[in-house]
């Protein structure tokens, strides 16, 4: 009986396994079959592929790297398209949130909950802004005494001896070392404000709960903004220095001040209160942008309270920003 040739549909499903075959055989009677590898790949056009290196152009794809039996041992995945990517970036973000709202309604069970932590990590951060706010202010009495020493010599035009410079000096750098610290604190505070907006505006969303009452959200503390600038271009730093100096001066009386290297103390009084005025220009390191701050502190001259009674105190400090911005 004559058996006739098979269809070709049938040969091209058996020539992969065919060329596998052969592979194999020669890689037997190959002697250095046990140093070459074998893998196989499939080709943008569908077709499965035996060789013993996978063609640059075919880099990117999955392939399996076989054994001398033609068992896979390895399979390599291959680099995701774009929109693999984008598919994967969506489900690991989907995850991501998925275990950030567990674990945000393990810790919290109501949004008082949520407030409270937030309350209290606020005042820890605000009790160490106000004990460098309480050395800030010992250390200006400092230099005050130290500046009232100098300005005397200078006017019995005696001169002034390089120790007291030097502690002049360090005066000066102690005090803008603590603001940059008073800076970095703020800075934190809000991060933990802006966290916490977030966490609370999530768990709303996840227990479907109704808005925050729009007066309790205008209620919210101001932000620090307002007096404090940043800057990175030194000829913009150095124009808005010239500014916040320009600025206090115009709310302050020049007796008495002190001014130096990024650093300005002035001072303001009625019968009432005595008001400190300073700017201090804060670097934290060289990589990041200058902070032009400015702090006003208040003694009441009856009581000794901290706590400013002039009413134009807000509104220096809220104006500050646009002032040394030039808005």
């Amino acid at each position: 009986m004559t058996i006739g040739p098979l269809p070709s549909k049938l040969l091209d499903s058996y020539r992969p396994l065919a060329v596998l075959v052969l592979l194999l055989v020669l890689g037997l009677l190959s002697p250095s079959s046990t140093a070459q590898q074998l893998y196989r790949w499939v080709d943008d056009q569908g077709e499965v592929h035996y060789t013993d290196q996978v063609p640059p152009s075919h880099a990117d794809k999955e392939r399996a790297r076989l054994s001398e039996h033609g068992i896979t041992i390895e399979t390599q995945p291959g680099v995701p398209t774009g929109k693999a990517r984008e598919l994967e970036h969506r489900r690991a973000e989907a995850e991501r949130r998925r275990v950030e709202d567990e674990q945000r309604l393990q810790r919290y069970r109501t949004v008082d909950e949520l407030e409270l932590a937030r309350d209290g990590r606020i005042a820890a951060i605000e009790a160490s802004i106000q004990a460098k706010r309480d050395d800030m202010r010992d250390e200006t009495r400092t230099l005050i005494a130290l500046y009232e020493e100098m300005r005397a010599l200078q006017k019995q035009d005696e001169p002034v001896p390089l120790d007291l410079m030097s502690k002049i000096d360090a005066s000066m750098t102690n005090i803008r070392d603590g603001y940059t610290e008073i800076v970095d604190n703020e800075s934190r505070k809000q991060s933990v404000e802006d966290e916490f907006e977030g966490d609370i505006v999530r768990f709303r969303q996840i227990r479907r709960l109704p808005a925050p009452d729009e007066l309790d959200w205008a209620a919210r503390p101001e932000r620090n903004g307002s007096t404090l600038v940043d800057c990175r271009d030194r000829v913009q730093c150095h124009t808005y220095w010239e500014r916040a100096v320009s600025y206090v001066r115009a709310h302050s009386e020049r007796q008495g001040e002190v001014l130096g290297p990024g650093l300005l103390i002035a001072f303001q009084q009625d019968e009432r209160e005595i008001r400190t005025l300073t700017i201090a220009w804060t670097q934290k390191s060289a990589d990041q942008p200058v902070q032009i701050y400015l702090d006003i502190q208040c003694r009441n001259r009856l009581t000794a309270s901290l706590i400013c009674v002039d009413p134009n105190v807000p509104r220096l400090r809220e104006g500050f920003s646009a002032a040394v911005m030039g808005e």
